[in-house]
């Protein structure tokens, strides 16, 4: 019989995310979930919010039903070596970026029900969005994961094949939404607002069109038209994007995301 319904190793930024997002949704108890890391501090403000805290990755394994790895790829070998005789979870859930389920299977059994999610990290504050992939998943199983995911935005359940696209659009995206509001920002201060103005202006913007877009079933096309007037000043800027090859330049860029996934994952 496990202590533990949840056992997450790892208590970085997103493991964060994912308790903070227990605790807001009230579906699962604090008490049910075992937490391990090296941080002390990260511990005790988990223990704080009631849950069960450790630096002892293999008391977590050997009682938890469901093992959530929260913790950076590259230390996943030397953590998996450590714990993997003592893993009896039923499931295994991972975030963690380029270890695909086949790894994860050669590593704690074909038989192991595993999930692998790709948050991104607006998932802080509970606008982010999750691919999630399932093997040896019965239907049944998987509104636990839903429950523990769907508090911290979008879910979207997809085949693993399509990880290094979702890495490539979602994973990395907010870098490319900022980058680009950083721009846009400084387009503002040149013609004279301040940073904060053109900050305020250009965040709101990107809310707005970006809910607009998700609700409209218009083609984005047709939405960029309405705002386009001939002669007008969104026709001067969407000229010269036009004229740099913005539009090919950002999709070459989600292309390299892409194929630097699949690099990482070999």
């Amino acid at each position: 019989m496990f202590k533990y319904k949840l056992g997450i190793i790892g208590a970085g930024n997103m493991s964060g995310a994912i308790t903070g997002g227990i605790l807001s949704g009230g579906k699962i108890s604090p008490k049910d979930i075992a937490v391990s890391d090296i941080d002390a501090d990260k511990l005790t403000v988990l223990a704080k919010n009631g849950f069960n805290t450790t630096s002892d990755n293999k008391y977590v394994v050997k009682n938890s039903e469901n093992i959530l790895f929260a913790v950076k790829p590259q230390s996943f070998s030397r953590i998996a070596e450590e714990i993997r005789g003592d893993l009896k979870a039923e499931a295994v859930i991972s975030i963690m970026a380029g270890i695909d389920t086949t790894k994860l299977s050669e590593y704690f059994g074909k038989d192991k029900k595993i999930c692998r999610i790709m948050p991104n990290t607006p998932c802080v504050i509970g606008k982010g969005i999750c691919a999630l992939t399932f093997v040896n998943y019965d239907e049944k199983d998987k509104p636990f994961i839903f429950d523990i995911f769907g508090n911290l935005g979008e879910t979207a359940e997809l085949s693993e094949d399509k990880f290094d696209a979702v890495t490539a659009v979602s994973g990395s995206g907010p870098a490319y939404v900022y980058t680009f509001l950083d721009a846009v920002i400084k387009g503002g201060v040149i013609n004279g607002l301040t940073a904060q103005e053109a900050k305020l202006l250009a965040i709101s913007v990107f809310k707005g069109a970006a809910e607009l877009a998700g609700l409209s079933d218009k083609p984005l096309s047709e939405l960029i038209k309405n705002v386009t007037s001939k002669g007008g000043t969104t026709e001067a800027a969407l000229n010269v994007f036009e004229s740099k090859g913005l539009s090919g330049v950002i999709t070459e860029g989600v292309n390299a995301a892409a194929n630097r996934s699949k690099e990482l994952g070999r």
